[in-house]
């Protein structure tokens, strides 16, 4: 039983996990990190919740879980329902959230969350996949919004680097947070 999170995670995990963001390098990076790492869990990252099928979903959005437009635990249902959904910060008018983890908490974006949150889950190496932070459209060629603004993208990419406390057992498959944290192998 994890403590960590609120309520407490009943289960314990273990080996590599693939934390998968919803930038246009999602189809390209999975396909290079299941070369490597074959059938590992996935947590997926905001909206790449409504484009494979994953383990968990983790956001600083959790709004967004639910809302029209996104709905990305009703997408997520599309492929099974044996995931659990993770946020980071507490709203208790937002019950569709099953575990709050406070640690994963900070700056750098939800996929640099979600990284804390796999490793808080007992999950390593992490994998960062379709997580570049070089701006660019979102998979499927849907437009980035914020995610095309460089200084946007570079603020988290600095947050990232600046936070080392996390890049140990960390890392990435392609763009900016390749350069920071290093390739898998």
């Amino acid at each position: 039983m994890n403590l960590a999170a609120a309520p407490p995670y009943p289960y314990e995990h273990s080996g590599p996990c693939l934390v998968v963001g919803n930038a246009f390098t999602m189809a390209a990076d999975l396909i290079a990190a299941r070369a490597i790492f074959g059938d590992a869990p996935v947590l997926a990252v905001n909206g790449a919740a409504a484009e494979l099928r994953a383990d968990f979903l983790y956001t600083k959005h959790p709004g967004r879980y639910v809302e029209h437009g996104y709905d990305w635990i009703a997408r997520q249902r599309g492929f099974h329902d044996g995931f659990t959904v993770h946020g980071s910060r507490f709203h208790a008018d937002m019950p569709w959230v099953g575990f709050w983890w406070e640690r994963a908490r900070g700056r750098g974006g939800s996929a640099w969350g979600g990284r804390k949150v796999a490793a808080l889950l007992g999950l390593k190496p992490v994998i960062l996949v379709g997580c570049p932070l070089v701006p660019g459209e979102y998979a499927r060629h849907k437009p980035g919004m914020l995610m095309t603004v460089p200084s946007v993208v570079e603020a988290y990419a600095r947050e990232i680097a600046s936070d080392t406390a996390w890049h140990e057992g960390c890392f990435s498959m392609s763009g900016r947070t390749r350069e920071i944290l290093g390739p898998p192998c």
